[in-house]
């Protein structure tokens, strides 16, 4: 997996922004340069017996023109032009050696003020165009990663800690996000600076360039010696910080459990083993992202020893100027910060990698449920939903959780599913929403194949009430309306009516306004149950699978969901998982469910008269039951 060309890519999305920011950092290195050599004027002003020797120099053609004109020969158009600007260039000397050298030191100063300014704007611009590109970038990677989250198998969320997995979108992509955005800026005008630069260096002094290019070796080789050792450090850092998270979501999960059994003191060992892990390796990653760049500016003050003794040594042979050596000195010092970041870049290169390799696994991680390219829209529920010989196989596991699997679902019908916990009532229900997919046979709507209906107007025809019921931590209005859209306040109250709600939501004091908090803590499991059933209500469901839908209750708050969800089972099709067999009895089937596969069916009565799987089940329970 190419890391470095699949986030070129998505910088690419906005090319025109970041080409125009390459643009503008050109320019920005070709002014920097001008007002670095503008200043030679003013050193050389400065100079020995403060007499300033600056000359603007006419090119060759130039000057050929100016001695043709000067022995009367026809000149050419072109010629004529190149005579202007050589009389301008002369006339223009001749001012500047009558200047004083206060005079013109100051017509310097006031020359480069403009080019300055120019600089700045320049460099504000190509800030805006390739920062703002490089982040809406990220915008668009991390909301592919959330659209990703959304199409990943179900197991994918329970095999991996939740921390772990919010750390890939939040602060992976954060590192990606500095790349592609400020340290790709930062490496395009230094990129432009280094090239620019040391062209004037060439101009300024062959003798000096020559040296320049033995010795900045030893200015990256420091930096490039540490390359491996900071991906590795970083890696190891980016990783145990996604553990931290991961164990820090999951001990806050499940405090109450932790404190029922007086697991803090093996908590916090766990922590603590996780967290100095981290420290050690963020300790060892700064250690070296520092001492990289220290490297770097220990043999740039060498170099600049090497260069200080160099440059003297060719003004005493009159190759060169005060000013044009004092130029040369500052932009070879100027450099020394291009090349310094640049050594930085490959650190924060390395962190990218290692962030990336994480990301792009994410994204490309296999989605067992897709979408048909050429969806068909399921009409009403018309005749009945048909499973033929269906199979499902968990990922990793030995023994298929569904096999050779046949059964009926008559429109309108209610049937109920049972068996002890592993038969794999669970995961027949989740197949008719297409939660998962089979991995054997199919499952028909009318005879339709359900991988060839659309996925999420298959769903808007289905609708869960679960053992476990998700609120989210909002109103109860905003629950209840929850995937419908349009309710109208009479509809809303009529489904909390009919779902036995409206009694207790109107003795709170903010009623459908009141906010039930994470997960609806601030409810009871009846109270939440309920409002999971106006939500189904609301959605007005074809098919509808109650998982357990009142076995966590007490026997008062049973009785109560039990009514509401008799609100359900009018004209549809319903399909009941339940251990608690006196829940089941209105069914018209009941299908027992062994090892994966239906070992009986028929009526209640029927089923106890066969004295089978459901008679024992039954019996059993009974059994149990207190006197």
């Amino acid at each position: 997996m190419n890391v470095y060309r699949r986030l070129l890519g998505y910088s690419f999305k906005y090319k025109y922004r970041l080409i125009t920011g390459i643009v503008l950092s050109f320019f920005v290195s070709i002014l920097n340069g001008a007002s670095l050599t503008s200043v030679i004027p003013i050193f050389n002003a400065i100079g020995k017996g403060g007499k300033a020797d600056f000359q603007i120099l006419l090119t060759k053609k130039e000057s050929i023109a100016f001695k043709d004109r000067e022995e009367g020969k026809e000149l050419e158009a072109i010629q004529k032009i190149e005579v202007l600007v050589a009389d301008i260039k002369i006339k223009t000397n001749y001012y500047l050696t009558t200047l004083p050298k206060d005079q013109l030191v100051l017509l310097f100063c006031l020359f480069i003020f403009p080019i300055y300014l120019a600089k700045l704007l320049f460099l504000t611009g190509a800030v805006y165009c390739i920062n703002s590109g490089g982040y809406l970038a990220v915008r668009d990677l991390r909301l592919e990663l959330y659209s990703k989250a959304q199409e990943l198998p179900l197991n994918h969320f329970v095999q991996e800690k939740t921390g772990i997995f919010m750390s890939r979108i939040v602060n992976d992509v954060e590192v990606l996000a500095k790349l592609i955005s400020s340290d790709l800026k930062d490496a395009i005008v230094d990129f432009f600076y280094i090239l620019t630069h040391l062209l004037i260096l060439l101009i300024l002094s062959w003798e000096m360039f020559v040296a320049v290019l033995v010795v900045v070796p030893l200015i990256m080789g420091p930096v490039t010696s540490f390359a491996d050792r900071i991906r590795k450090a970083t890696r190891n850092q980016q990783e145990r910080l996604s553990a931290l998270n991961g164990h820090l979501q999951e001990v806050i999960s499940g405090i109450r459990v932790i404190r029922a059994f007086s697991m803090e003191k093996t908590e916090a060992g766990r922590f603590w083993e996780i967290n100095n892990d981290l420290s050690e390796k963020t300790f060892k990653g700064h250690f070296y992202h520092q001492i990289g760049p220290s490297l770097v500016e220990l043999s740039s003050s060498i170099v600049a020893v090497i260069f200080l003794a160099f440059g003297a040594y060719l003004i005493e042979l009159q190759k060169l100027t005060l000013g044009h050596f004092m130029i040369f000195f500052l932009t070879l010092v100027f450099l020394t910060r291009p090349f310094k970041q640049m050594g930085m870049l490959s650190n924060s290169i390395q962190s990218a990698v290692a962030a990336g390799t994480r990301v792009f696994e994410m994204l490309d991680s296999e989605t067992d449920v897709r979408n048909s390219p050429n969806p068909i829209y399921p009409k009403r529920l018309s005749k009945e939903l048909k499973f033929d010989s269906v199979g499902y196989t968990y990922p990793g596991a030995k023994s298929p959780a569904l096999a050779d699997l046949n059964l009926s679902i008559q429109k309108g019908s209610t049937i109920a599913l049972v068996g002890s916990s592993g038969a794999g009532k669970s995961t027949l229900v989740d197949l008719v929403p297409r939660l998962i997919d089979p991995t054997e046979g199919s499952i028909t709507w009318d005879g339709t194949d359900l991988r060839n209906l659309d996925i999420a107007s298959l769903r808007k025809k289905i609708s869960i009430v679960n053992q476990q019921v998700f609120l989210f931590n909002g109103s109860i209005r905003e629950n209840i309306c929850y995937g419908t859209e349009n309710v109208t306040e009479e509809r809303m109250r009529e489904v909390s009516e009919l779902a036995f709600a409206t009694d207790f939501i109107l003795s709170f004091e903010d009623g459908f306004d009141t906010v039930v908090g994470e997960r609806g803590v601030m409810l009871s499991g009846g109270q939440r149950q309920r409002i999971s059933i106006a939500r189904a209500l609301l959605n007005n469901p074809e098919v509808l699978i109650l998982d357990e839908a009142t076995s966590a209750l007490d026997t008062e708050s049973e009785r109560v969901v039990q009514q509401a969800l008799e609100s359900l089972y009018k004209n549809r099709t319903v399909i009941i998982i339940a251990h608690r067999l006196s829940t089941v009895q209105i069914a018209d089937t009941i299908f027992t469910m062994e090892g994966g596969k239906v070992v009986e069916s028929g009526s209640h009565s029927e089923l106890i008269r066969l004295d089978g799987k459901y008679k024992k089940l039954y019996e059993m329970q009974f059994a149990e039951t207190p006197v």
